[in-house]
């Protein structure tokens, strides 16, 4: 089997010809969560994918707040990630959702609810700082709720950054499992192209576009022949693991081929025993065309997950399959107000109708489904129906973070993830005594999308305590509650 990489201008052309969006069946789904570290490049590496795909004509910045998935005034005022943004491309037939998660510690709701979401974690890792903590709790994280990660190491346009290095550092940090697919070639300290060790070929970017090269040389760099022989013999050592064939096929000294190292390591992902490990520049696009092909080849589809562990309506547990009633999960909430709440969900099974009657598994109570929408950021599209596998939001519903809608001839529900639980603790009192009615009606409103917000009165002194994650965390509600609802609030420590 041959599979050629295509030219990056290529996968362009083809994205920006698409007019409507077509259904796509749970074998043709990817929902990826971008996680990692703050600052570690995953809002970049979203925006660059988008780009890529063509759902953009131009490259946003983070700096410059003209990102796709850093779109609220809280986002843009930081430059950086507050809360998880949903967004996605098309392409080779298939539909990438993209959930761009915060990597703040005072954010780390928002990274649970994202990674619950997903169907692989892709977790970035900068070229120039290599593995931090953020690196580790999202790897945790997605170890915890039992979904596969690879690691993208970012930023390799930085003078500073070593691939290598980091290379070795992941290793070290989180064991055997993990398996670099494609690594670049640097001499004189600059990247002259990149390998991809499935298909053993080189390629360099010249102005922004693929093209194929020499398989690098001693000559073109040091001990370059000598390393990429070695990462080969990982790779080989890895796909041999998956499977007892080619277990066999490995120690009688044969190469696999092409289609049985994509075939072994999708396998591996998908069984969480091989930690794929891909690179980008996303500042300049150099191994972006790449990673998506990587995506689309070993990333796992929500079909291949068959299998859903639930809970009946008597409380005894079951399997889920793709082809049962309706039943669709609630991982996020946005109190908006203007618009209402809008709820982000994953369709866990069967398919998710506008204009339908649904049972809350939470609350044993019927609500109706109004218009659903794929989003894209900030922007909404109207949709009729949303299949199994796929994520989309709805506006107006009664459902909170974590409850499942149901098909009322079938009612389960699908465990909660566990959150962050509030530690810093202020008093918190209205500027003006206009407000004092107002601000636990605000509050409320964002208890309902904010599940590591906690207010309560103490009752020795009774003061209204707001608990939160931390500094940042507070910032950020006591700067919405006077942005989005008016209300104007001072925090002080709690007597």
């Amino acid at each position: 089997m041959h599979i050629t990489m295509p030219p990056f201008s290529r996968v362009i052309h083809i994205m920006r010809e698409r007019i409507t969006l077509k259904n796509y069946d749970n074998t043709q789904i990817k929902n990826i969560a971008i996680a990692g570290h703050a600052g570690s490049g995953k809002t970049t590496l979203t925006e660059t994918l988008l780009y890529a795909a063509g759902v953009t004509d131009r490259l946003g910045k983070v700096a410059d707040g003209t990102t796709i998935s850093d779109y609220t005034a809280e986002e843009i005022k930081r430059k950086g990630s507050v809360y998880t943004s949903l967004s996605f491309y098309e392409c080779d037939g298939f539909k990438v959702n993209l959930l761009d998660t915060p990597g703040l510690f005072d954010c780390e709701q928002s990274m649970v609810e994202g990674i619950s979401a997903c169907g692989c974690c892709m977790i970035t890792v900068s070229g120039k700082s290599g593995v931090k903590v953020g690196t580790h709790k999202a790897y945790n994280y997605a170890k915890k709720m039992g979904k596969p990660a690879m690691f993208v190491v970012t930023k390799l346009d930085d003078e500073n950054a070593n691939f290598n290095n980091v290379l070795t550092q992941l290793k070290t940090e989180f064991g055997p499992a993990v398996c670099p697919v494609v690594v670049p070639v640097i001499a004189d300290r600059k990247i002259v192209s990149f390998v991809n060790l499935i298909e053993m070929k080189a390629y360099k970017y010249v102005d922004g576009k693929a093209v194929e090269t020499d398989m690098p040389t001693a000559e073109v760099s040091e001990k370059m022949g000598y390393r990429i022989d070695g990462l080969i013999e990982a790779v080989s050592e890895a796909v041999a693991e998956t499977d007892e064939a080619l277990f066999e096929k490995f120690f009688s000294g044969e190469a696999f081929t092409q289609k049985e190292l994509i075939d072994g390591i999708h396998k591996g992902v998908n069984e969480g025993i091989i930690l794929p490990v891909t690179c980008v520049s996303a500042a300049t696009m150099a191994g972006v065309d790449m990673l998506m092909k990587e995506i689309t080849l070993l990333l796992p589809a929500p079909a291949e997950k068959e299998d859903k562990p639930a809970i009946s309506a008597d409380g005894t547990p079951c399997s889920i399959i793709c082809a049962a009633p309706l039943s669709a999960i609630v991982f996020k909430t946005v109190a908006d107000p203007f618009v209402g709440k809008l709820s982000y969900i994953r369709v866990q099974s069967g398919t998710l109708k506008s204009n339908t009657e649904v049972v809350n598994a939470a609350t044993s109570v019927s609500e109706k489904v109004g218009k659903l929408f794929f989003l894209e950021g900030k922007k909404q599209i109207e949709t009729a129906e949303v299949g199994c596998g796929d994520i989309c939001a709805a506006v107006k519903l009664s459902a909170h973070t974590g409850d499942t809608l149901c098909d009322p001839a079938r009612v389960i529900s699908y465990a909660v993830p566990k959150f962050p639980a509030p530690t810093y603790r202020v008093a918190l009192k209205a500027v003006s005594q206009s407000d004092e009615s107002k601000i636990s009606s605000a509050i409320s409103r964002l208890l309902e999308e904010d599940m590591s917000l906690k207010y309560e009165q103490e009752p020795d002194t009774l003061e209204m305590i707001l608990t939160t994650l931390g500094g940042l965390h507070l910032d950020s509600t006591v700067g919405r509650l006077k942005r989005d609802f008016g209300v104007d609030g001072t925090p002080s420590v709690p007597k």
